[in-house]
């Protein structure tokens, strides 16, 4: 009969423990991904960003549904996480707008060009 409980609390045990680090995991897997995008952004492509955005929503929404599985530290420690992620999906956001811009600067002195070359030929 000892032996019996023994082994229940072993299980019991082994299941709290597997569903504390599960939490532990997912939150360890988002800051390892976020440190990669943070020193890796420029190289990062369209469906880097997306699939980066995925786990952050998965995430959030984990949260949403499972709170009471969750720290009040591990709640703090995803808020900063959601915080760098913020900050660098801001910064992708800059530095494409400001691509952009000067692409449309390089198309407009080539349209400027353009145009002169035109008049300048007839």
């Amino acid at each position: 009969m000892n032996k019996l409980l023994l082994m229940i609390n072993c299980i019991f045990l082994i299941a709290f423990f597997t569903s504390c680090n599960n939490e532990s995991n997912k939150i360890k897997s988002c800051e390892k991904d976020i440190a990669h995008a943070e020193e890796n952004a420029k190289g990062y492509t369209t469906e880097d960003w997306k699939k980066l955005e995925e786990k952050m929503d998965a995430l959030q929404k984990d949260i949403e549904i499972n709170r009471d599985k969750y720290t009040d530290e591990q709640i703090k420690e995803i808020g900063k996480l959601q915080g760098r992620y913020f900050a660098i999906a801001v910064k992708k956001g800059i530095n494409d707008f400001q691509e952009s811009v000067e692409d449309l600067g390089n198309q407009m002195e080539g349209f400027i060009e353009g145009i002169t070359d035109t008049t300048k030929n007839k």
